[in-house]
């Protein structure tokens, strides 16, 4: 039975759109979870790195546009945390504890707003190492290859 809900980083959504080399351990790790909970930026660096993809000669246009027809299809299903003038502060926060940067603090950032900063082992889906390094520290529950 899958678990409630997991904060998935942009680096766990992006395989999930592209065919990447994470992608098959991201949609593992999406169906393990009823509710994924995604940061304000997610779209965008999600929708990034489809549009990079193409300019890099590596996605199609037609694969493009599946791809972003599969990120438009997560958009409505996902949990988006909200703008707020704290979650900034922690992101301006985590930047000074932790080696990151600035669009991971703000995943990271969502992450703990998501859990009223109590983390407690939280799943929090990423493939990104640095941000990795962070999460656990953090507190959380690290889902990653």
């Amino acid at each position: 039975m899958p678990g409630k809900a997991a904060f998935f980083d942009s680096s766990a959504v992006a395989p999930l759109c592209l065919a990447q080399a994470s992608s098959q351990s991201a949609r593992q790790a999406y169906r393990s979870f009823t509710r994924q909970v995604v940061a304000p930026t997610t779209l965008i660096e999600t929708a990034s790195a489809i549009n990079r993809a193409v300019r890099l000669g590596e996605l199609s246009t037609s694969g493009a546009r599946a791809a972003k027809d599969r990120l438009s299809q997560l958009d409505r299903r996902w949990i988006q945390i909200e703008w707020t003038d704290r979650m900034k502060r922690l992101a301006v926060d985590l930047l000074a504890h932790y080696d990151l940067r600035a669009g991971d603090a703000i995943q990271l950032a969502s992450a703990l707003i998501w859990c009223n900063e109590k983390p407690r082992n939280r799943p929090f889906v990423c493939f990104d190492q640095r941000l990795s390094a962070a999460v656990g520290g953090a507190g959380f529950g690290l889902m990653s290859i």
